[in-house]
């Protein structure tokens, strides 16, 4: 009898060499693929194969699906991208800023001025865009949060996300990035104008160099039309009214409301383009064509002619009562002197002021045409009676970010008209804080509303004397 291991010889000599080496092949490749695809499982795409029966294989990213897989449909399956619910989401809008509550959006975005509406479409792409806050925002565009008075006459603008199902068509598409804005609040008044709407305007929109859409809401025909030539060396195109307007705008760049760092400032640390208020001056100049961009000094013996000193006189609250005596001295001193009334006609009070090597006025809005005057010029500004060095500093710190020389004049009681009203011993001039503590409109009814000024001549003349000094300075 043939024992067992007799047989097992026989079966095994029975095998054929061709099938014994394929066999072999078969099992170093399998071998192979297990070790391959346990070490290197993450560079892998997956291939599903979808037959009769199902197989699963593996190459390495970007290879060809292997031939000898048969199929009668393949399906690509990559690692599973992070779910939104995972991604760290951003808000659609910041309301930390001090002065104005602003959103920053992206992607796609509809605007539907007619309803105050500005919807953020999220994109079926978990990794399209930003992943925003899916909430409502409410925003009105316009740097003066805090104040209660400005922020009640500016129109609430609706910020919101809503599903491509359900947001509204668009009517009109542009690549052009978006600034929406309000000019109401407290524009009108010309320091307003500038600290409220055109310094944050230019300090937002500059940098597009044009290229860029303003929507206005609370539009106001006659205040766009005052300072035509700054839109339109912001933006080539024309402005659209937010408010009227039926289109449905679609972008996908829209920020609502402006960049403001404080009244009448810009801190260049802030902004990526580093602009200062000696390049809004500059853009000013050459949005209303004016020459001087710097002021010759010495004036004297460079340009052979007296320093020309511009006098605002102011028609009716904070007037020069002895303005007649202030022109003559200044001329005697060696000013040519111009007189005027700080007129809100840009075309001409931005040549007036940039002809001029000073300006001098009562505190008051018309100053803020110290934004047309050159470089080294001087700034004299006189502050009525009433501990009022806060109130000036509103132009202070500006003129000298502006590169101008700043000079500060405090009338006495004696040259204040309220020593006409009241007696010299009353608190308004033994204690005028006691107004302050009744709140601005106090201040503003007696210091700034109910005063005019009779400068000292002899206690003035150092101020003048001081800006001729500067003007005539080999090195103001």
């Amino acid at each position: 009898m043939m024992g067992p291991e007799v047989s097992f010889l026989k079966r095994v000599r029975r095998i054929e060499p061709r099938n014994f080496t394929v066999g072999l092949l078969l099992g170093c490749f399998v071998v192979a693929f297990a070790y391959f695809f346990t070490t290197k499982f993450d560079s892998f795409h997956f291939y599903v194969v979808h037959s009769a029966s199902t197989k699963i294989v593996a190459t390495p990213s970007g290879d060809m699906l292997p031939t000898m897989v048969s199929s009668d449909q393949v399906g690509i399956i990559t690692k599973p991208k992070p779910k939104k619910e995972n991604r760290k989401q951003v808000p659609l809008c910041d309301l930390s800023q001090k002065r104005i509550d602003k959103c920053e959006i992206e992607g796609d975005v509809r605007i539907i001025g007619r309803n105050g509406t500005i919807v953020w479409v999220p994109s079926p792409d978990s990794d399209d865009g930003p992943d925003y806050e899916r909430k409502v925002w409410h925003i009105k565009p316009y740097p003066r949060k805090e104040d209660k008075a400005a922020m009640d006459q500016v129109r609430m603008v609706t910020v919101k996300p809503m599903d491509i199902d359900e947001a509204p068509a668009c009517t009109n598409y542009s690549d052009v990035p978006v600034i929406v804005f309000s000019d109401s609040g407290y524009s009108g008044n010309y320091f307003h104008d500038y600290t409220d709407v055109l310094v944050p305007l230019f300090t937002t929109a500059r940098r597009f160099q044009g290229e860029v859409l303003f929507h206005v809401t609370d539009l106001k025909i006659y205040w766009i039309g005052k300072f035509l030539p700054v839109f339109k060396n912001l933006t080539k195109y024309d402005l659209i009214n937010f408010d009227c307007d039926e289109e449905v705008r679609c972008y996908k760049k829209v920020y609502i409301g402006l960049t403001t760092h404080d009244a009448f400032d810009i801190d260049p640390e802030r902004i990526p383009e580093k602009y200062t208020l000696e390049d809004f001056t500059r853009f000013m100049r050459t949005a209303y064509d004016l020459k001087r961009d710097t002021a010759e000094i010495p004036i004297q013996k460079t340009l052979r002619r007296k320093p020309r000193l511009l006098i605002f006189a102011r028609a009716k609250t904070r007037r020069f009562l002895n303005l007649d005596d202030i022109v003559h001295e200044a001329e005697r001193l060696g000013f040519e002197v111009v007189a005027t009334e700080a007129t809100y006609r840009l075309d001409r009070v931005s040549l007036d002021v940039n002809s001029c090597d000073a300006i001098m006025g009562v505190h008051g809005a018309g100053l803020s045409n110290m934004v047309f005057l050159p470089v080294n010029a001087v700034f004299i500004q006189i502050l009525p009676w009433g501990d009022l060095e806060w109130v000036g500093n509103y132009f202070r710190r500006p003129v000298e970010k502006m590169k101008l020389k700043y000079l500060q004049y405090f009338v006495s009681p004696e040259e204040s008209s309220l020593i006409d009203e009241y007696p010299r011993n009353h608190t308004i001039f033994t204690d005028p804080q006691s107004v302050h503590r009744k709140g601005w409109d106090a201040i503003n009814e007696i210091f700034l509303q109910k005063q005019s000024v009779r400068l000292n001549i002899s206690r003035f003349r150092p101020t003048l004397q001081e800006a001729l000094k500067h003007l005539n300075s080999e090195d103001p």
